[in-house]
């Protein structure tokens, strides 16, 4: 037994001293160095500062109407003529066409009786004047045979004696001249005709219709000159000035613009809106009356500032700007705000601003930044 232990104890010793020797050929482990800390940088987008003259532009809406507008209505009663389909709602009339034609059959056979009378009372005097006044005879004489009982009566000759005045006056001259003026002016109205070129925009009647006094028939305008009504803030409205440039655009069609004018400026604000009233003038044939359009208008320019978007603002007066690749926050002062932009001062030309702020930006921050590939 004693043998067997001393064999085993022996073969264990030499394992150790076995292990020993390869542990010693095989050299010591080298020691591992540590990794530096990472750091992490974010990437941020950025403008670089350009201090200028920035525009502020007043923005509004607005509906165009038409400058030159008539409402139709008749002042005599009758029945509307045939015109071939012409009175109605777009079409185009050149200043003097006809627009409504209302029957007139009484009223121009009395018309041709009065012209008729009157050229008797005229005849009748004739004698009288060639005796008492032979002077005034000869321009009356002239003005008969150019009478004409269907045409328009002309002017009497002029009368300077106020004895020839007495005489035609006694005579009812006058009174039946003025008469027949009166049916003339009457008569005229039973003809509606265009006052300069343009289109009927409404059309109320028919042909066959029986007309009577004071009817609405329907709605004429000039269709290349329009207004627009719109409002503005009372302290913008200050800014703006009577002939100041205005640019159109209507939604959904962005390449196309219109240029106008400011025409007409109110001086009033309204009680409920604290609004201030103002009209553009615009001439195109492209528009059309009821277009809703917005306006742009400069209102003043402010100096030495820049403008970024109000998503980069910090407590609506401060900035982040790089400097040595950190973030620092910089105090900024607000000159006007627009729905998606701010106009600020207080940067200097070539300072590099965030123009969109990471969530987790603080000052000091390490950051890199964004530059578009070539």
């Amino acid at each position: 037994m004693k043998k067997r232990q001393i064999i085993i104890i022996a073969t264990a010793i030499g394992i150790l001293v076995i292990g020993k020797l390869v542990g010693d050929l095989l050299g010591k482990p080298k020691d591992k160095k540590a990794k530096p800390p990472r750091t992490n940088i974010t990437t941020v987008f950025t403008q670089v500062v350009e201090n200028d003259s920035v525009p502020i532009y007043i923005e509004s809406t607005g509906v165009l109407k038409a400058i030159r507008r008539i409402e139709l209505f008749s002042e005599v009663q009758g029945v509307m003529e045939a015109d071939n389909g012409r009175f109605k709602a777009g079409n185009s009339f050149r200043k003097g066409d006809l627009l409504i034609n209302i029957r007139s059959n009484d009223q121009e056979a009395q018309l041709f009786a009065q012209r008729s009378s009157f050229e008797s009372a005229l005849t009748s005097i004739m004698p009288d004047l060639k005796v008492d006044f032979p002077d005034d005879f000869k321009k009356w004489e002239e003005y008969l045979i150019a009478f004409s009982t269907t045409s328009s009566v002309r002017d009497l000759p002029e009368v300077k004696s106020e004895k020839l005045n007495s005489f035609l006056v006694g005579r009812g001259i006058y009174r039946d001249y003025h008469s027949l003026k009166n049916l003339e002016i009457i008569n005229a109205k039973y003809s509606l005709r265009a006052p300069y070129d343009g289109v009927l925009i409404k059309a109320n009647v028919d042909p066959g219709t029986v007309i009577r006094p004071g009817q609405a028939l329907g709605t004429f305008i000039q269709a290349d000159s329009y207004e627009m009504e719109t409002s503005v803030d009372a302290v913008s409205a200050d800014k703006l000035q009577i002939g100041q440039k205005v640019e159109l655009s209507m939604q959904g069609i962005e390449d196309k613009k219109w240029e106008g004018t400011i025409s007409r400026l109110v001086k009033a604000i309204d009680v409920n809106s604290q609004m201030s009233t103002f009209f553009v003038k615009v001439d195109s044939e492209d528009l059309k009356e009821g277009m809703f359009l917005q306006a742009k208008v400069e209102a003043r320019k402010i100096p030495n500032s820049f403008q970024l978007s109000r998503s980069s603002l910090i407590d609506k007066d401060q900035v982040y700007v790089v400097q040595a690749d950190s973030l620092v926050l910089k105090e900024i002062t607000n000159e006007y705000f627009t729905q998606n932009e701010v106009v600020i001062s207080g940067l200097k030309d070539g300072e590099v601003v965030l123009n969109k702020v990471p969530p987790s930006a603080f000052p000091g921050m390490k950051v890199s930044v964004y530059k578009e590939e070539k």
